[in-house]
C-alpha cells in the first residue's frame, strides 16, 4: 500500500505566491543556476520549480518512498532515506552551492550533527538555506496560556516534530554547527486572516504595512524563521 504523502502540491508556481511566503523567500535566497541538495523534498514541488524556473540542478533526500518516486523526474539524483542517517550523504559524488533544509530539521533527533556533517558537501562559497517553525508564535503562546499543547497533523505542532525552536534556539542551532548567519527573514501565517486580507487588497502599500507590522516582533508573529548561513572561516 502506498505511503500517505503529507505535502503533495500540484501546479505549484512559487512566482504566483505572496512575497511573504517562506517558499518565495527560500527560492530568492537560493538564486539561479545553482547546484542544490534538498533535504526532505516531499514530491519535489520546490525542486521542480528550481529546475524549470531557476535553471538549477537539484538533488534530493526524502524518507517517504512514494513521494520520492514522484519527485524523481525533477532531480538529478534522489535518495529515499532518513536524513538523520549521516552515512547517507556519502552517496552524493558532488559538491553543492546550496543545501536546502526547509521543514526538515525539526523532524530529526540531532539536527546539529546533520548540519555539521553536510558542511563538507558545500562548494567554496556555498551555503545553507534553512527554515524552522517558531514554537513561540502567538497562536501557540495563546494555547499554552489556555492550558493546551495539542499536536496536529501539520504546522508548528506537527505530531512528527522532535524539536521545537524559538528564534534564539534556532540561531544557536545554526551557530553551534559552525555556521555564520548571512541573512535572516521570517514569514507569517493566516492567524489574522481578516486583518491580512484587508491590507493585501491595497496594492503595494498594504503588503508594505503588513511587513512593517509583523516586523515589530518576529518572535511573536513569525510562523517560520528563514536563514541563509555559510561555514564560519577558521582564523
Amino acid at each position: 500500500m502506498p505511503e500517505t504523502i503529507k505535502y503533495d502540491r500540484q501546479n505549484y508556481d512559487i512566482d504566483q505566491l505572496d512575497s511573504h511566503w517562506a517558499d518565495v523567500q527560500i527560492v530568492r535566497m537560493i538564486g539561479r543556476g545553482k547546484t542544490v541538495l534538498e533535504l526532505g523534498c516531499a514530491t519535489g514541488y520546490i525542486g521542480k520549480f528550481l529546475k524549470e524556473k531557476r535553471g538549477c540542478v537539484v538533488y534530493g533526500i526524502e524518507l517517504n518512498e512514494t513521494a520520492a518516486a514522484q519527485a524523481a523526474p525533477y532531480y538529478e539524483k534522489i535518495l529515499s532515506g532518513d536524513a538523520s542517517q549521516l552515512n547517507l550523504y556519502g552517496n552524493f559524488r558532488t559538491q553543492f552551492d546550496i543545501i536546502l533544509c526547509s521543514n526538515v530539521l525539526e523532524h530529526l533527533p540531532n539536527p546539529g550533527a546533520v548540519l555539521r556533517t553536510l558542511k563538507s558537501s558545500l562548494k567554496e562559497g556555498g551555503c545553507f538555506v534553512i527554515a524552522l517553525p517558531n514554537i513561540a508564535h502567538w497562536t501557540i503562546r495563546l494555547q499554552i496560556l489556555l492550558g493546551k499543547f495539542d499536536y496536529t497533523p501539520s504546522g508548528i505542532l506537527d505530531e512528527s516534530h522532535l524539536k521545537f525552536f524559538t528564534l534564539k534556539t534556532a540561531r544557536s542551532l545554526i551557530q553551534d554547527a559552525g555556521l555564520a548567519i548571512q541573512e535572516f527573514s521570517f514569514d507569517w501565517d493566516n492567524g489574522l486572516p481578516k486583518f491580512n486580507g484587508l491590507f493585501l487588497r491595497v496594492p503595494r502599500i498594504g503588503p508594505w504595512f503588513l511587513k512593517q507590522f509583523y516586523s515589530l516582533s518576529p518572535t511573536l508573529f513569525g510562523y517560520q524563521f528563514i536563514f541563509k548561513a555559510s561555514p564560519q572561516k577558521v582564523r
